[in-house]
């Protein structure tokens, strides 16, 4: 994508906060940090009118705010339009994935990753998001450890704001503090459940009609592309937000052959300057023609890409889902340690959409939430490192067998 919502440094940053436990615990500096920036800004003062105000902040992930849409279509149902006003606060660089949607009265888009680096920036949007007073602030990402979702909630001026908790999970938050941030929390008490489910389960806990949301994937908005495609492709993608999380590049060169040599299809690159660097080592080892399109698509272009392509393979939950959502056959690579939540979509209904491609090895230590145990000096998580070219292509295949037009090979 020409516009790159997700720097590298903050890739780098966030890399090294996940696989180091005792900076994660040290984000809770941000709380009181934020404490004395907040000092020079001035609360709002509330201004009643005919609708009440309702402030949604999602941060900045491109792929989860993909499956919250599928969630989100349902808010009108806990906030109708004729008694609420509702804004979003959203990342900039993907505020574009919610205009279409005739649900916001308000998209705000503003930096928050680079505010995570930048005093400057984070000063700014604390300005904007004190710029006015709301009867209901929301977050439906969750209360896990210091994240911006909760930085940012604490930062927001509103007379009742609502956070969500998985009591399945640990948490790493001091529970007063929490408590002197959240008015109301909802907790989730069923187990494992699927990211769309997870949602849904905050709609329905902050209406006072009780009502039940089915889950269901909604298909992305799609204009037409600025830039034409092959007839018939695959993409591999081989970034990911961290290092951690990339399948090694030799693997991905030998998969690509095997695809290539099966279905005869074209393989397309597609990215941001952010993926700079998993692709260009993925470029200099590649043995089979390609088609470039890093750097070269909007955000729009990126999805229609995915959207058009025969087959996607990927260890990114963002292209994943992506994929799933626009029912593109879809293989992930990937570790266990989000196995149920971001990868597995297992929820009631799923017969009705088209099943991705999971590759990965169950292990009983699955679903860490990234605090892996294990991981010492390595540079990619263990779980996922296990996962040979052979276990991967033998479940691609077959998969491609079922779900690729053209994929068994006539010769």
């Amino acid at each position: 994508m020409k516009k790159n919502y997700i720097s590298s440094t903050f890739r780098k940053f966030v890399g090294l906060f996940q696989k180091n436990l005792l900076l994660r615990k040290m984000k809770v500096i941000m709380y009181y940090f934020d404490e004395v920036l907040l000092l020079f800004i001035k609360k709002p003062k509330y201004i009643k009118s005919k609708k009440k105000k309702v402030l949604l902040i999602y941060n900045l992930a491109f792929g989860d705010g993909v499956i919250f849409r599928c969630s989100a279509k349902n808010i009108r149902k806990v906030y109708p339009k004729n008694h609420y006003e509702i804004t979003l606060l959203c990342q900039k660089g993907i505020d574009s994935l919610y205009k279409n949607d005739d649900l916001y009265d308000k998209i705000i888009p503003i930096d928050y990753n680079k505010s995570t680096i930048n005093i400057k920036e984070r000063f700014k949007n604390f300005k904007i998001l004190r710029k006015y007073a709301y009867d209901i602030i929301l977050d439906p990402i969750g209360i896990f450890e210091w994240t911006t979702n909760i930085l940012y909630t604490k930062a927001a001026v509103g007379n009742e704001k609502i956070g969500l908790i998985d009591i399945n999970t640990k948490q790493y938050c001091n529970k007063n503090k929490i408590n002197k941030i959240y008015d109301n929390i909802v907790k989730i008490e069923k187990p494992n459940l699927s990211l769309i489910e997870y949602y849904n389960c905050f709609l329905e806990g902050i209406s006072q009609k009780k009502i039940n949301i089915k889950s269901e994937l909604v298909k992305l908005k799609i204009d037409k592309p600025s830039i034409s495609f092959p007839k018939d492709y695959f993409i591999i993608f081989p970034s990911a937000s961290v290092k951690l999380k990339r399948w090694p590049i030799d693997r991905y060169v030998e998969l690509a052959g095997k695809i290539r040599e099966k279905t005869k299809l074209e393989l397309v690159l597609v990215g941001t300057s952010a993926d700079q660097e998993a692709i260009d080592e993925f470029r200099k080892k590649l043995t089979i023609p390609y088609v470039d399109l890093v750097n070269k698509t909007n955000l729009n272009d990126y999805i229609a890409a995915i959207s058009n392509a025969k087959l996607l393979v990927t260890n990114d939950t963002s292209a994943y889902h992506i994929g799933v959502v626009q029912e593109v056959p879809t293989a992930i690579i990937t570790g266990a340690y989000t196995l149920e939540k971001y990868v597995l979509y297992d929820f009631p209904g799923k017969e009705n959409y088209r099943r991705p491609c999971t590759i990965v090895i169950n292990k009983k230590c699955k679903n860490c939430n990234n605090r892996c145990p294990y991981l010492g000096d390595a540079e990619i998580w263990p779980c996922l490192n296990e996962i040979s070219v052979e276990y991967a292509w033998k479940k691609l295949n077959a998969y491609i067998d079922e779900n690729v037009s053209g994929g068994k090979n006539e010769n």
